[in-house]
């Protein structure tokens, strides 16, 4: 620094308690900086249970999705296909239908509960379908019978309705299924065994 002629420079002396060059606003107090910290985690942690509500949320969502995704496909499958039925039987957990797949042809087509809590679907155009459901493809999982005795499927014999009652369950999500739908097609030759 230069001076210029007739420039006196003078040097203040600090206050009691504080060095030379510093303000009384230089830094901040222990209990500033605690109350600071502490705003600090309040805020942090009530941000993160907002943060957390909000996965639980999407989390429940895309429960009731699956869940009632599942159940939609198994309605749409067991109503459509009984009601086009000629010939329904019903074995423990095992629903068999002789369904109308236009004007003369059939198909037979099969719904099982396994043990496992999957509910298994199976269609073929000649002959009956194979009795070991754990070959056929998985139509839903997480599937449970809602009938006396936890069966999916009743049927009362020719002329009366098939009950259907199902828990589909996603995560910690469940949805009931429950139809009655009765057979309605019409075949003039005897039905085949499916």
């Amino acid at each position: 620094m230069t001076l210029r002629p007739g420039v006196i420079m003078r040097t203040i002396p600090a206050p009691h308690g504080e060095s030379a060059g510093s303000s009384p606003d230089a830094g901040i107090t222990l209990v500033e900086l605690i109350v600071t910290v502490s705003v600090s985690v309040l805020f942090l942690g009530l941000m993160a249970s907002l943060f957390g509500a909000g996965m639980q949320g999407v989390q429940a969502t895309r429960e009731r999705d699956a869940a009632t995704g599942a159940a939609q496909v198994i309605t749409d499958s067991l109503q459509a296909s009984v009601r086009n039925a000629d010939a329904v039987s019903v074995s423990g957990s095992v629903l068999r239908a002789r369904v109308a797949t236009g004007p003369s042809g059939w198909e037979c087509r099969a719904w099982a509960l396994t043990p496992d809590g999957s509910l298994t679907y199976r269609a073929q155009a000649t002959g009956p379908i194979d009795s070991d459901p754990a070959t056929w493809g998985v139509l839903a999982r997480g599937v449970s019978g809602n009938l006396a005795g936890g069966v999916p499927f009743t049927y009362a014999g020719q002329g009366g309705e098939v009950d259907i009652a199902l828990i589909v369950t996603a995560g910690s999500v469940s949805v009931p299924v429950t139809a009655a739908v009765a057979p309605q097609a019409l075949s003039e030759a005897a039905p085949s065994s499916c």
